[in-house]
């Protein structure tokens, strides 16, 4: 009973985010824009939901679940207006999805998974911090060249995005055997897929490894199929002609921070069209890395940025770079002594706890995501404030579900057979990581400067067989947003 009245929770809040997301969707620009996407929405439906997506003959998730009637009804339930969004705002983005997962040899197929997880709304932020239409991490994000930043989340952007995921999508498929795991990897993660398999079976069906996954992710793949029939049976039907020259906007330089007010003061520019074309700038700021920035506006504008750029950058008003943001805090623990020690005599229910070692080189992102716990439950249960500051050779407090205490158990006790064969050097135990790499790595040491606008992602690219988790490793960082101009990195050529 219990259970039901979860999965329905589950479903329930899942199709609530789904049509928030389309309610911000219709609220972009573009549909206030005659000129958009000119032309009408051809609806149709299927009786037979199941009969219809297997004729799709799709390579992803080929066997249909018994909730995607369900979720079709929901779609085909929506007001016209939201639907026809929808239909249109895909049939924009359709055929550049298409060439670019064809260019990158992956299914074309991939390209229902952004209306099925955010309706196509760039602006779509989901309750894990992921964002824009692929719903991408920070770390899948700045791992593959997007900048992420308190002014600047280019994950936003649906091009750039769109890029970060094929990267990660290519990964997926090199390391996982079948595509529907590469998928689920990308969305819940790898770590949490390999032990999901771990627990099922090497030779296991997906039905038997989706037991071990989270209850969304069965509900993911009814969303999948449901909004590929829709998507499918809904068309749009263009009245451009076919002809004529695509309308482009333009891209200009800034070479001072500017606001999308100041632009549209002198422009007369709506800001929801600014916003609408540079979704990446957050707080509709943007500011200059290196010698400019880029800034895209409405098309013919070229010229009149070039000759009024003067009057632009004069119409400054301070206040409208005062940030104001909220901080969240985790709640304080119970019975908490001081910061660093755990929390005394904690219990929770269907739990069980276990330790962890810290080793060299350890970040918190990852022992949560090989523990399947989030970061900010581990900083609770050990009473972290800094995680930049945690030591090796320090202890950890993960509870893990009863019934997965042994398998993770099992994975400490392999890691201290490992550390007993490896015979690590005494001086390797010191707490610093920097340490470890000066005496076990042996590239060639290169101190590097961060300049303006660098990421571990393009820090690494200038040197050979580097990647950003070497550099984040070897510099004890567990998120890559913390990286400073100025701030000197080790780096170790090989």
């Amino acid at each position: 009973m219990f259970l039901a009245a979860q999965n329905d929770s589950i479903i329930t809040d899942h199709k609530s985010r789904f049509t928030e997301n389309l309610i911000e969707l219709g609220d972009l620009y573009c549909f206030s824009d005659p000129t958009f996407q000119s032309g009408k929405v051809m609806f149709s439906s299927v009786q037979n939901v199941a009969e219809y997506y297997t004729r799709l003959n799709s390579s992803l998730f080929p066997e249909v679940t018994g909730r995607t009637a369900d979720f079709y009804a929901f779609l085909n339930s929506l007001p016209v207006l939201q639907k026809e969004n929808l239909v249109r705002m895909f049939a924009f983005y359709e055929k550049q999805l298409d060439a670019g997962f064809k260019k990158a040899g992956l299914p074309i197929e991939l390209k229902y998974i952004a209306p099925a997880i955010s309706g196509l709304n760039q602006n779509a932020i989901g309750e894990n911090g992921t964002a824009g239409i692929w719903q991408l991490t920070h770390f899948q994000a700045v791992l593959n060249g997007l900048q992420v930043s308190q002014l600047i989340d280019e994950r936003f952007c649906p091009e750039l995005s769109t890029r970060a995921f094929t990267a990660v999508m290519k990964q997926n498929f090199a390391t996982f055997k079948t595509p529907e795991l590469a998928v689920l990897g990308y969305l819940y993660g790898n770590t949490k897929v390999k032990n999901a398999i771990s627990f099922a079976g090497e030779n296991a069906s997906l039905t038997e490894i989706l037991r071990y996954l989270p209850e969304s992710a069965t509900l993911f793949i009814a969303a999948f199929q449901a909004t590929a029939v829709f998507l499918e049976v809904n068309r749009f039907k263009s009245d451009a002609d076919p002809l004529a020259k695509k309308v482009v906007p333009d891209t200009v330089r800034i070479t001072r921070q500017i606001h999308f007010q100041q632009i549209s003061k002198v422009f007369e520019i709506p800001l929801n069209q600014l916003e609408f074309l540079n979704p990446q700038y957050r707080f509709s700021i943007v500011p200059v890395k290196g010698k400019y920035s880029k800034l895209t506006v409405p098309d013919g504008y070229w010229d009149d940025f070039v000759l009024l750029q003067d009057s632009v950058y004069n119409a400054f008003d301070s206040s409208l770079f005062q940030l104001t943001t909220q901080k969240i805090e985790y709640p304080p623990a119970p019975g908490r002594q001081y910061t660093g020690e755990p929390v005394k005599n904690l219990q929770i229910e269907g739990k069980t706890k276990i330790k962890y070692t810290l080793q060299g080189g350890d970040v918190l992102g990852v022992i949560a995501e090989k523990y399947d716990v989030e970061v900010e439950d581990l900083k609770y249960w050990n009473n972290i404030s800094n995680e930049r500051k945690i030591q090796a050779g320090k202890n950890l407090d993960i509870f893990v579900d009863n019934d997965k205490a042994v398998f993770y158990s099992g994975n400490q006790q392999v890691q201290k057979q490992k550390e007993v064969k490896t015979s690590v050097p005494a001086q390797l135990q010191q707490n610093t990581t920097l340490a470890v790499f000066q005496e076990v790595n042996n590239g060639k040491k290169v101190e590097h400067i961060v300049k303006n606008g660098e990421s571990p992602f393009t820090i690494a690219k200038k040197y050979d067989g580097v990647t950003p988790e070497d550099i984040l490793k070897w510099n004890n960082i567990d998120d890559a947003r913390k990286i400073q101009i100025g701030q000197k990195l080790i780096v170790y050529q090989r």
